[in-house]
């Protein structure tokens, strides 16, 4: 993601902290230079950023050498009900692929850092998981504690093993989660792409085990909350606004960014369509957006120009005007009006 500053609840933390208190590796150790207090370890709906929490792994991950397999350890004691709404949302779904929908849209509300989206390919479901944005020394113990999360909360909901048909592996990660992939029987191959986990798709709509659509509903409805309040992106519109936002230097037709996204470009219309979107206004949304932060900072019409990848001023300012209904340099002036101080006499 471009920015770390998004919110997480702080039961991510604290599990990392009893891991590694675990290993014999102390609680101030552990929270240096994160910025975490440690009582706010034990507070119930306290809240870190991703970059706190990123640093306490970090930590922990020095500290212990990242050895293979600490990651699984987090993991593990990283339940469904850990997830507070988003868990109780999940369970209460009225059927596995309701729930998987529901994991997809709110799958920043999980564990990962990662960036994901699902396709389906006649009877398979192949879920994406794109890591890249995650810094490298922190991608292995990461992807262990997302795979073995994701494992053994299905076990623990359904009672049985994840139906994965294969997994494809990228950044030559596969040896290192081999030994879970093994366990739950899964076959492996590397990738030169983003994770891939096929899912075999032909029972998923069965009924969940306890299912109260009334009951899942309510709970989206906290899910789609918190997610505002926390200032995440989710579903495919959050993958669409990542690909924008990661190519600002080369301007990108929907055709691009649905080869980007291993669908078709009518899937992703489709699908954004079910989202209440549209590719022309995620763009609207993640450009203009853009484009106020950099110019509310003081930066001329010139200067986001050329940041934003556009060949100049005249183009950019056509595309703001569109964007906006204003040109860039009228809402340059009304921020700075905003932001200067009153005097007062």
């Amino acid at each position: 993601m471009a920015s770390w500053e998004w919110r997480r609840s702080i039961t991510n933390s604290a599990i990392l902290v009893e891991v590694a208190e675990g290993r014999g590796i102390g609680l101030a150790e552990c929270l240096r230079g994160t910025g975490i207090a440690p009582e706010l370890l034990i507070t119930p709906g306290a809240e870190v950023t991703a970059a706190q929490e990123m640093e306490l792994v970090r930590n922990i991950v020095t500290a212990l050498d990242d050895p293979w397999g600490l990651g699984f350890e987090a993991g593990t004691r990283t339940h469904l009900t850990t997830h507070g709404v988003f868990g109780l949302a999940v369970m209460s779904s009225p059927t596995m692929r309701s729930a998987m929908e529901l994991a997809m849209r709110y799958f920043s509300l999980m564990t990962s850092f990662s960036r994901a989206w699902h396709v389906y390919r006649d009877d398979e479901l192949w879920l994406y998981v794109d890591d890249q944005d995650i810094p490298a020394d922190l991608r292995g113990f990461l992807g262990e504690r997302d795979v073995a999360a994701l494992l053994t909360n299905w076990v623990m909901v359904f009672g049985t093993a994840p139906p994965v048909r294969r997994g494809e592996i990228g950044g030559g990660y596969r040896e290192r989660l081999l030994p879970l992939l093994e366990q739950f029987e899964i076959p492996s191959a590397d990738t030169t792409g983003p994770h891939i986990a096929i899912f075999d798709a032909t029972g998923m709509d069965q009924p969940m085990p306890q299912a109260s659509p009334l009951t899942a509903l309510l709970f989206e409805e906290q899910c789609a909350d918190l997610l505002q309040r926390r200032g995440l992106r989710h579903g495919l519109s959050g993958s669409v606004r990542e690909v924008l936002m990661h190519r600002l230097n080369g301007r990108l037709t929907q055709e691009n960014v649905a080869a980007g996204l291993h669908m078709s470009l009518r899937t992703m219309r489709r699908r954004l369509a079910d989202e209440g979107t549209s590719y022309r206004q995620l763009c609207v949304e993640t450009y203009g957006n853009l484009a106020e932060e950099l110019l509310a900072t003081g930066l001329t019409v010139e200067d986001v120009a050329y940041r934003m990848g556009y060949s100049g001023a005249p183009s950019f300012s056509t595309a703001f005007k569109q964007w906006r209904g204003i040109t860039p340099g009228r809402f340059a002036r009304a921020a700075t009006d905003r932001n200067r101080p009153s005097v007062r006499r």
